[in-house]
């Protein structure tokens, strides 16, 4: 998808004399993300001159002389977040960037080894169970009555010195599902110390760019902010490895609630 509305272009005098990309002296390249990816590798990305062509293509560049093409991409990033009908007005250009390597047709391969795309749901369950081991939790089958749609659970029987803790996550690879799962997964929430929604950086970007068909201009919270206000937590897996990307908020059910869900789970394993 090219660049849209932007047939008004800001004037000269209203863009930034530095137009280069702006990622922050003091962020952690690992933790931060835009559109789903580790800064880390967004930076890698742009040194690639395949991504840089691809960038001038679907940023629509008019001029990029040279082998580097970074400058003139970032002049008409800084062209679009000046824009006011445009999809990139005020969005950090780092967030531009991401957000159109992942649209690319020309790099769907690069994409898929950078977003961390999967096939099928199936493969983020081996990881989300590592992740859980490492937790301390025992990973469980979920779809209980009780745990409603989460599909995995991890679970810590209470003792001397810990106490009961249930952890509910649900596992998508459909971007169309996620909303849906968001309302269906708060029912359920208070049987459960914290809640998850897991997927790939892949998912997020999906996610993002078909909340474009519906609204004007690209927003980056569109995933974090609805799971923030909800209190749930979200978990990027790329490949093996599981980020905490969003920290959930941490509940305390009651017992009666924790031993329904301790029974639901026994039973649910037999």
């Amino acid at each position: 998808m090219k660049v849209s509305g932007t047939s008004s272009l800001a004037p000269a005098r209203e863009l930034k004399n530095d137009v280069r990309v702006n990622f922050g002296f003091f962020v952690d390249p690992d933790t931060t993300r835009y559109a789903g990816l580790r800064l880390r590798r967004l930076k890698e990305a742009i040194k690639d001159p395949r991504v840089q062509e691809a960038l001038v293509a679907e940023l629509e560049v008019t001029a990029a002389p040279g082998k580097d093409k970074m400058p003139a991409i970032e002049r008409r990033i800084e062209e679009l977040r000046a824009t006011k009908d445009s999809r990139w007005f005020e969005v950090p250009a780092p967030e531009v960037l991401a957000a159109s390597i992942f649209q690319a047709k020309a790099l769907a391969a690069i994409v898929d080894d950078l977003w961390k795309r999967v096939a099928r749901v199936q493969d983020l369950a081996a990881p989300l169970r590592t992740w859980l081991d490492l937790a301390g939790l025992t990973p469980h089958v979920g779809g209980t009555p009780v745990t409603g749609r989460a599909n995995i659970i991890g679970y810590r029987g209470g003792g001397l010195v810990s106490a009961m803790r249930v952890v509910a996550i649900e596992a998508t690879n459909d971007a169309g599902e996620l909303s849906r799962a968001l309302e269906e997964m708060k029912t359920a929430q208070h049987h459960t110390s914290a809640s998850y929604v897991a997927c790939t950086p892949a998912l997020v970007a999906e996610l993002l760019w078909a909340r474009t068909a519906v609204a004007p201009r690209w927003d980056p919270n569109a995933l974090a902010g609805p799971l923030r206000a909800a209190g749930f937590g979200l978990l990027l897996i790329e490949g093996d490895a599981v980020a905490q990307a969003i920290v959930p908020q941490e509940r305390r059910p009651d017992k009666a609630r924790l031993g329904a869900i301790a029974s639901a789970i026994v039973t649910n394993a037999k």
